[in-house]
């Protein structure tokens, strides 16, 4: 009988798998069992939950919320984060045809913008949490990719948006009359963030203190992003005693004097939020040209009017000679680079204008992300030297190392009931700081591609030579996945984690499927699967 039964079991599942993946639609699905295993997962971290729709009251539409990742972001408050949302959603949701998904979360998440920047924590749009820096920017580059992808295309911005709190910085109770009684459109939205960090964020937390967050000093609940329009055209902001980008783990042991204290505030401007700057200032300036766009400027804090375009130009001029670590010391005047703090050379900044000057050096995967979302920002020549620095000293066997192996805070054992008194690893507060997380790989296959392909058209005529190495480009990309495909083919959650430990060992403290490791990687073999298909072409074409 027990076999009988498994037999069942077996065969019910595999019918399920079966059903799911035929109402996939999206390009990728139909591609490798890698693929069709990464697509899954979308089924899995998607659902409705009671305790954490898209909206304070959903009883209607029954739509399903993203789960940042299992078992840990489950429900409840803690189930749907702004960025991991984002990040995840190109992925998870456009590369496996479920367009409705994507728009809803898009929506539900605007609808709740205040401050100029969308929720770190959605909270069903009953509390939610304006303490990243980061999460606006992803929010916009997902709309920006679901303009291009879906059948709505440009539209998409016409869309009206009912506001959770109508004047976008007054906090009102969700069930108030006022709540969601004013609209915008989402082209109004993107421009009242861009106007709103042009002009100066500068705010303190709804709620501030231990009953919204226990471990955070009073400092850290003050807000602060503002636009440098007078030398780089950055958004910066963020202080020592908050974390408002991804890495974003705050110290909670009073044993090792750290609670309160940030383990990576990356305050400043940070690579990755200038890179989805700059991505969607492009969009924005091809929007103002044809029409599509509320507005073609913003007012600065002091009251100057800046378009859309010079904006756009003056970061342009402005990355590479703050970011770009020279590879001969004799160049770090022409790149703003202090000689005495610089660790290692031929990469980019993590940060630029850090209130702690050596940060800015340490050399993190950050990197890759805005290779990705704005490649025209990098010189080519530095990005392929940059990009071989991070496949030698970051890149794991799963993951991307969050630091430097040579950095002296590198820790790469994530524990988070670590009790000892030391400042550098108790109560996990070295989460980021060298353990291996796998969304960035994603990002970093997709760099590598894009700079790749750039140096090979280069250097070669359409020809032969030309496929041969577009071939060799996708099988190493390929290759890079191997213990990634082993490892979703033997987990119990059937997905792909978190992050794991130094050289890929085992990190209980991890979820066992995330939503931006899968979805990332869906990114990456969605442009894997377009080389297939250029490197085809050619070859027809040389054929012809």
């Amino acid at each position: 009988m027990p076999r009988y039964f498994a037999l069942t079991v077996h065969t019910a599942y595999q019918a399920l798998v079966r059903r799911a993946v035929e109402l996939l639609p999206g390009p990728v699905v139909s591609g490798s069992r890698f693929t069709i295993q990464l697509a899954l997962t979308s089924v899995q971290l998607l659902g409705h939950v009671k305790s954490s729709g898209l909206r304070p009251t959903d009883t209607k539409t029954l739509q399903c919320s993203m789960s940042a990742g299992l078992p840990h972001f489950s429900t409840h408050h803690m189930r749907s984060w702004g960025r991991d949302v984002f990040i995840a959603l190109d992925g998870l949701l456009l590369t496996t045809g479920r367009f409705e998904d994507a728009r809803n979360h898009i929506l539900a998440f605007g609808s709740t913008l205040k401050h100029g920047l969308i929720p770190n924590l959605l909270d069903s749009g009953r509390y939610p949490r304006y303490n990243a820096r980061d999460a606006t920017w992803f929010w916009v580059q997902a709309v920006q990719t679901y303009c291009k992808d879906s059948k709505e295309g440009p539209g998409f911005l016409e869309t009206l948006v009912e506001r959770r709190f109508p004047d976008g910085e007054t906090f009102v109770e969700w069930d108030s009359d006022s709540a969601y009684s004013k609209s915008n459109t989402v082209a109004e939205l993107i421009h009242e963030i861009m106007s709103r960090h042009a002009s100066g964020i500068d705010f303190r937390e709804w709620n501030a203190g231990p009953a919204l967050d226990m471990e955070m000093r009073d400092e850290g609940f003050a807000i602060k992003i503002g636009v440098d329009f007078d030398e780089t055209g950055f958004v910066s902001g963020g202080s020592r005693w908050n974390c408002g980008t991804w890495m974003d783990k705050m110290g909670s042991s009073e044993k090792a004097g750290i609670k309160g204290v940030p383990g990576t505030p990356r305050d400043g401007a940070a690579i990755e939020i200038v890179g989805l700057q700059k991505s969607a200032l492009r969009w924005i300036a091809v929007l103002c040209m044809s029409g599509n766009f509320p507005a073609d400027s913003v007012v600065s804090r002091d009251g100057s009017t800046v378009k859309y375009s010079e904006w756009n130009q003056l970061v342009q001029q402005s990355f590479e000679k703050r970011f770009w670590v020279p590879l001969d010391a004799s160049d770090d005047a022409a790149y703003h680079a202090n000689t005495a703090v610089v660790n290692r050379r031929g990469i980019y900044r993590d940060t630029y204008g850090s209130s702690t000057e050596w940060a800015d050096y340490q050399f993190r995967p950050n990197i890759a992300v805005a290779m990705v979302v704005a490649p025209e920002l990098f010189d080519a020549d530095h990005a392929l030297v940059c990009l071989y620095k991070i496949g030698t000293v970051l890149a794991g066997p799963m993951g991307m190392r969050t630091l430097d192996p040579a950095d002296m805070r590198y820790r790469p054992y994530y524990d988070n009931s670590n009790d000892s008194s030391d400042p550098l690893v108790a109560h996990g507060i070295n989460y980021h700081q060298g353990p291996e997380w796998l969304w960035l790989t994603g990002y970093y296959l997709r760099a590598q591609l894009i700079f790749f392909r750039k140096a090979i058209a280069r250097r070669s005529a359409l020809g032969p030579e030309l496929s041969h190495a577009l071939r060799t480009v996708y099988h190493n990309l390929h290759a890079n996945m191997v213990n990634l495909k082993h490892h979703i083919s033997n987990s119990s959650y059937a997905g792909l984690p978190e992050l794991t430990n130094k050289d890929g060992s085992y990190c209980r403290d991890s979820c066992d499927t995330q939503a931006w490791s899968s979805g990332c990687m869906l990114m990456a073999l969605e442009d894997m699967i377009q080389l297939e298909r250029d490197v085809h072409e050619a070859l027809s074409h040389i054929a012809k």
